[in-house]
């Protein structure tokens, strides 16, 4: 997937659906092009909503600042120039200034370093039939049909080669410190095969063991395991309309990799290297009836932790 200009979803929809119009007036396309001026008008209009949602947010939470501020600013004219509580309003004031100020450059430029984003792409260019590049929202995507089998959550060789660049990617010293989520999707369709159902009874299962199992390549190339979270939405997050009938949609079927501008917190203690194995991913159980639970035994005051210095 090409990466788009930021704001450049609604034009890039306004064209899809003029492409549809065109066609159904003229009939000049054959049903292939058709097929695909419909899928490119559908994927528009789902990064269009996903665009929209996150400005809404922003807004939101810039309102809430410049709400705050203004309260802080009605504080400070009561309080007075000179008295302890005039200084301790103003020091409030210039850290909501601030965190105002950031959230407002954030509007304006893309999540990561500029550098970062080139080298993103250009890993997309190698791979374009396995990886797309959100380059707003700081996301690479993997295409669960070649990423892996069918109902399988064992990686396959390509995505893996993809994988172990994209770990060179995620270590460099610009973002060696921002922590990754990897959540994995699936289409609608239910887990049927017996085999698949041992390990993955549900959709959301599947989703979850999934983003482990590439979260697992990422740390065997190098990722420090305590800047690596996973976790799946199943069905419950579609890009794209599933077919009717449960015969869901390929482009449904990923795990999206978002690199977080938060960072790992300093101080964090993590197991050491090869003391245990990585988890293998589970089913979930089936929860037993609620029963009156035994009062809880006093937390120990102390637990052993490993001081091996965190990779970085």
């Amino acid at each position: 997937m090409k990466v788009l200009p930021r704001l450049s979803f609604t034009r890039l929809l306004g064209v899809a659906a003029m492409a549809l119009t065109l066609v159904g007036f003229t009939g000049c396309v054959s049903q292939d092009e058709h097929k695909r001026l419909q899928t490119a008008f559908d994927q528009a209009r789902a990064q269009l909503a996903e665009a929209e949602n996150d400005l809404a947010q922003a807004r939101a939470k810039i309102a809430e600042l410049e709400a705050k501020i203004a309260d802080l600013n009605r504080l400070l004219a009561a309080a007075g120039g000179n008295s302890e509580a005039f200084n301790r309003l103003q020091q409030q004031l210039a850290e909501l200034q601030d965190k105002y100020n950031k959230l407002l450059a954030l509007a304006d430029k893309p999540a990561l370093p500029e550098n970062i984003n080139d080298l993103l792409r250009r890993l997309v260019e190698q791979y374009p039939d396995l990886l797309e590049f959100d380059e707003r929202l700081g996301m690479v995507r993997l295409k669960s049909d070649l990423t892996f089998d069918l109902g399988s959550t064992e990686v396959k060789p390509r995505a893996k080669e993809a994988l172990k660049k994209f770990a060179a990617i995620l270590n460099l010293k610009e973002i060696a410190n921002n922590e990754i989520t990897v959540v994995g999707h699936t289409d609608d369709v239910p887990i049927r095969k017996s085999t698949t159902m041992t390990m993955n009874p549900t959709n959301w299962a599947l989703s979850t063991n999934r983003a482990w199992s590439i979260l697992a390549v990422l740390h065997d190339n190098g990722l420090a395991e305590n800047r690596g979270e996973g976790a799946g939405w199943g069905d419950q997050r579609p890009i794209a309309p599933n077919a009717a009938g449960h015969k869901g949609a390929e482009k449904n079927r990923r795990v999206d990799i978002y690199i977080r501008p938060t960072t790992v917190p300093e101080g964090i203690v993590v197991s050491t290297p090869g003391a245990a194995p990585a988890p293998r991913p589970v089913a979930p159980r089936k929860t037993a009836p609620r029963t009156p639970a035994a009062p809880a035994a006093p937390a120990p005051t102390t637990a052993p932790a490993s001081t091996v210095p965190i990779p970085m």
